[in-house]
């Protein structure tokens, strides 16, 4: 892989996302099936046994209805795919490149599958780094996709500069309570970053096998497909952990990692151990 340029670092670090056309094109095929297979052995409870290695992931789950299609989370452990695409693909030196990390760690996955056209079901506007129980500043996601993705197909849209200062907020997700507890701020206060004349909203149209690296702190969701579009458009995501990370949960993120939480190898306060997550930069 060709070192990432000085200038496309610095959109990064500025903006909080930055796009590189066709790093995954080779991909295309192999992610596609894997996602559509592990999906439809989940659907019908034919899942094959998860590899022993990534028993740091939480359980496969499938959450149809969601922002106008299908939320997968966890599918790497379910097909070799994944593994030869973690093992031979550009993923793991490019995560360390745009980190500017000696070394990349990767922590879990994401796959969307939007094929319901339905204006009010876009992502809603949300960041990551409130329900991760890492602290640091070396994070990234690295968000594939799968199919070519117009202003009509459900584009991901990003707030540049979002990502500056601590991005905690309390999430919807947890429960709901008037008085965040520190350091989480109110959620109103990652809206107020989508609003106003001030708000830098950027759509990112792609083609497949492009990608973009996003700060899991950058304020990001998703516009609504068009009711006339009849492909799904497929996503493919992946969190990658870098030098600085520690392993800091508290009682909110914990509900989110569980088989993390419940590791014998994890330290609170630590860096995730190779023992328990495996460096996949550099190549051992």
């Amino acid at each position: 892989m060709e070192p990432f340029s000085k200038e496309l670092l610095a959109s990064y670090r500025s903006d909080g996302a930055v796009r590189v056309d066709g790093l995954f094109r080779d991909w295309i095929e192999p992610l596609t099936e894997a996602v559509s297979a592990v999906i439809d052995a989940a659907r019908t409870r034919a899942l094959p046994p998860a590899e022993p290695r990534f028993a740091f992931m939480n359980e496969l789950r499938v959450v149809e209805q969601f922002g106008g299609g299908t939320m997968a989370l966890n599918l790497v452990p379910y097909d070799p795919t994944f593994s030869q695409w973690l093992e031979q693909s550009p993923a793991a030196e490019a995560t360390a490149s745009i980190m500017v990390s000696r070394t990349s760690r990767f922590w879990v996955d994401a796959s969307f599958v939007k094929d319901q056209g339905n204006a009010g079901e876009g992502t809603p506007w949300h960041n990551d780094t409130c329900t991760w129980p890492f602290w640091g500043e070396q994070m990234t996601i690295l968000w594939i996709a799968l199919t070519d993705i117009g202003e009509d197909d459900g584009p991901l849209i990003t707030v540049s500069g979002s990502h500056a200062g601590d991005g905690r907020y309390y999430s919807p997700f947890f429960p709901p309570t008037d008085a965040p507890p520190a350091p989480y701020r109110p959620w109103r206060e990652l809206l107020a970053k989508t609003e106003g004349p001030d708000a830098r909203i950027q759509t990112w149209t792609m083609h497949a096998g492009d990608c973009l690296f996003m700060h899991p702190s950058t304020v990001h969701g998703s516009r609504p497909r068009a009711a006339t579009r009849s492909l799904p458009r497929i996503s493919f995501s992946t969190r990658w952990l870098g030098d600085d990370v520690l392993f800091r949960p508290d009682p909110l993120t914990e509900a989110m990692t569980v088989n993390l939480n419940q590791h014998p190898g994890m330290h609170h306060g630590h860096p995730p151990p190779a023992s328990v997550m495996p460096v996949s930069w550099p190549r051992a």
